[in-house]
């Protein structure tokens, strides 16, 4: 039934590319997806070179594109997010900060001194 009103099996094809494109950016490796996207960009070359596609074609097509267009860019989000994250971490990592008397924040010079020298 879906193959009749989508009109075929390439179009079937781009469309289950698409799904397995969406459950390589939810669970990765993201490596996997640049094969699948050139695939499916092969495909779409394909139809649109032979045939004009339907409006239900394009509607689903239209509609799996988005939603892999938002995972990608939250998945971009994060990925900066975390990254900000492991920079301020290394960042207080490489400093000590104590206060002082009067209550004012000082950096304290890290010497790397470890070992007491006594005679």
């Amino acid at each position: 039934m879906i193959g009749n009103l989508l009109g075929g099996s390439r179009q079937e094809k781009i469309l289950r590319l698409l799904d397995e494109e969406h459950g390589v950016i939810l669970n990765g490796p993201l490596a996997d997806l640049a094969p699948l996207v050139a695939r499916r960009e092969a495909e779409v070359a394909e139809i649109l070179a032979g045939e004009t596609p339907g409006e239900p074609f394009l509607a689903a097509v239209k509609a799996k594109a988005e939603r892999n267009s938002r995972l990608l860019l939250a998945s971009i989000a994060g990925i900066r997010a975390a990254s900000e994250t492991l920079a301020r971490a290394r960042r207080a990592a490489d400093r000590l900060r104590t206060y002082s008397a009067d209550g004012q924040p000082v950096d304290l010079v890290d010497t790397r001194i470890t070992r007491d020298h006594r005679a």
